[in-house]
């Protein structure tokens, strides 16, 4: 049976329906559930993998839920029914083009671009990167995903690649992938400008 290290990245604060999630995840007998304090969220992410690395090999997964996140109650077994190294639920984030999901493809420049919809509404599919809020890895893929695991990385023009996206992209040079269960729908908690949203609500009426 796995045995599942789910850690809860946190600033200092956690919604409280993120709370609620890890109390579910405390009743169960394979799961235990850690939140995990520091800034920045690059290093409560590789604290986490060093916690999973010093385990004994009978914990074989560990699962990262964000503080801003609910995900279903049923997403960790459902992430691991995929029975692959890399699985990740679904959640929206707020981009500057819009609502995008936490969800990428390489193109042939070699930036990944967010997906804005969903290939498909119930089969599982296969794409080059995922968000981190809902992502369950097994241990064996650090064998070859070396150290530094989770890195933001800001380049010389301003542009960002955030710390999931270096993790896949190391990942998809040992030839993985990632597998997308788009029935796992997690809710992303932000505080947002409404404003901002009916603006762009706006925009896209007038296209």
């Amino acid at each position: 049976m796995a045995r599942i290290l789910a850690g809860f990245p946190t600033a200092g604060g956690m919604n409280e329906m993120t709370s609620a999630f890890m109390a579910h995840m405390a009743r169960r007998a394979d799961v235990c559930p850690v939140p995990v304090k520091g800034r920045p969220s690059d290093y409560a992410r590789n604290y986490l993998v060093r916690m999973l690395l010093a385990s004994g090999p009978d914990v074989t997964h560990l699962f990262m839920v964000d503080s801003d996140t609910e995900p279903p109650l049923d997403a960790l077994d459902r992430l691991l029914a995929l029975n692959t190294p890399l699985a990740v639920g679904c959640y929206p984030v707020h981009m500057q083009h819009g609502l995008r999901w936490a969800l990428a493809n390489k193109d042939s420049d070699g930036r990944y671009r967010l997906l804005d919809r969903l290939p498909s509404p119930d089969e599982p599919f296969e794409v080059d990167a995922g968000g981190a809020g809902c992502l369950l890895v097994h241990r064996t893929v650090f064998a070859s995903v070396r150290w530094p695991w989770f890195r933001w990385i800001e380049r010389k023009d301003g542009s960002q690649m955030s710390e999931d996206i270096f993790f896949f992209r190391k990942a998809n040079r040992t030839g993985l992938r990632v597998t997308v269960d788009p029935q796992v729908i997690c809710n992303h908690y932000k505080t947002v400008n409404l404003t901002d949203l009916m603006r762009l609500i706006m925009q896209n009426k007038k296209r």
